[in-house]
């Protein structure tokens, strides 16, 4: 892994791309709870065989999948960013460091 090349658009790139994928989990967790039923969907024999209560386990199930993938790409997003901060702090902290010794030797 030693040509990997980390820029501060590659970490904002991703951290972009972790941002619209957390906004699409969090519209499928909206959807999820949206998809509740009523009880009578499933009619008297679904309710004497206990499918109400699978289908609401199964579902309440995805629905937190779907908020923890969310909260798991926004943090993933956040300390992309707060790298890339790093990144291109420790670059101008360089750069000023070689521009002194740069002067120093008389360049």
């Amino acid at each position: 892994m030693t040509d990997m090349q980390v820029t501060p658009e590659t970490l904002t790139g991703h951290a972009d791309g972790c941002d619209s994928l957390a906004d699409k989990f969090g519209q499928l967790a909206d959807v999820l709870h949206q998809a509740r039923v009523d009880d009578q969907c499933f009619g008297p024999i679904g309710q004497v065989i206990g499918m109400l209560n699978g289908y609401y386990d199964g579902l309440e199930e995805c629905q937190d999948l779907a908020k923890k993938a969310q909260a798991f790409l926004k943090r993933t997003s956040e300390s992309l960013r707060e790298t890339e901060k790093d990144h291109a702090e420790n670059d101008r902290q360089i750069a000023e460091m070689f521009q002194s010794i740069a002067k120093e030797l008389g360049g």
